[in-house]
């Protein structure tokens, strides 16, 4: 398997500035927030408002407002609404090449490498409870604000924070016995779905059947539909309708194609399903959904 081809193909930030935020961001629809993923990145997730379990990897882990969680490069992620109320989040996602010094040096070797390798495994729940977490909290707080503001040197600023944080979470996470301060996981379960997840990324807009899913990670319908269940919340099916319905957002915001275009370019062979799947998925129709994007679009085109 070449695990390079398995992440996530959003670029982010820029490779001179290898750091996005994302503000504010609502949940997706129905339960959930977050779409099972992963990318090289590490990432820090803030909560606003509401509460969510995270899965990261094999972990599940419930994070409250005003607590924040740390996701390490590789490694698994999604979220589900764990009550009725509504969540907002924020994510600043960035390389650890912004972390890594020019020349091998002992900040390198005690502390970048062995987060990168994970044999430093910090603390992947930020609560708040004790000083130094508040601290965190609080550094993030500024990055995503600095960010969005476009401070002056927000970005010395930005990797400041962040080896701040770092040495915060290092500080709190000593190496234990195993080299490791905390289980990984079943890494093979991890990889099987990476597999899984990348075949369905590229193969999304052509017909699927479930015993090909299957077939690649050499199981069984049954005990592919159950293992798909458990690592991701959703169906096999549920998740492919979810990844079309997105997939059909951006030719929505992006195109003039007609719906029925979209719903065949996404893999829909059925406008009648397409729409009814769009609905459950996002509230509303696919015409409806493009009409701001439409009149959007009017605007800038209009003579000054």
């Amino acid at each position: 398997m070449n695990r390079e081809t398995l992440r996530e193909n959003r670029v982010h930030g820029h490779p001179l500035y290898p750091v996005s935020i994302y503000p504010r961001v609502e949940q997706l629809n129905g339960q959930s927030i977050l779409d099972c993923h992963w990318h090289d990145e590490m990432e820090f997730i803030v909560l606003h408002q509401g509460s969510a379990v995270f899965q990261l990897d094999m972990t599940y882990v419930e994070v409250r407002e005003g607590e924040a969680l740390f996701v390490n490069s590789g490694e698994i992620h999604s979220g589900m609404l764990a009550s009725e109320e509504p969540c907002i989040f924020s994510a600043v996602v960035f390389s650890a090449d912004l972390l890594s010094s020019r020349d091998f040096d002992i900040i390198q070797e005690k502390y970048i490498d062995p987060l990168m390798k994970k044999s430093l495994m910090p603390r992947q729940h930020i609560t708040g409870n004790s000083g130094w977490e508040k601290d965190i909290l609080e550094a993030l707080h500024r990055i995503i604000c600095e960010n969005e503001a476009k401070v002056p040197a927000y970005e010395l600023s930005t990797k400041a924070h962040l080896l701040r944080i770092f040495a915060l979470l290092s500080a709190q996470a000593p190496l234990g016995e195993n080299g490791k301060s905390r289980p990984t996981g079943s890494h093979d379960k991890v990889e099987r779905l990476k597999t899984a997840l990348h075949y369905i990324h590229d193969h999304y807009a052509e017909p699927l059947k479930l015993k090909e899913l299957a077939g690649q990670i050499n199981m069984s319908e049954g005990h592919f539909c159950r293992f798909f269940k458990q690592m991701t919340q959703k169906s096999p099916v549920e998740y492919v309708n979810h990844y079309r319905v997105l997939k059909a957002c951006k030719l929505l915001e992006n195109t003039d194609k007609k719906i029925v275009e979209v719903a065949m370019d996404v893999g829909f062979d059925n406008l009648s399903y397409f729409i009814t799947v769009f609905k459950h998925h996002k509230g509303c129709t696919p015409s409806k959904y493009r009409k701001p994007f439409e009149e959007q679009a009017y605007v800038l085109t209009e003579p000054v």
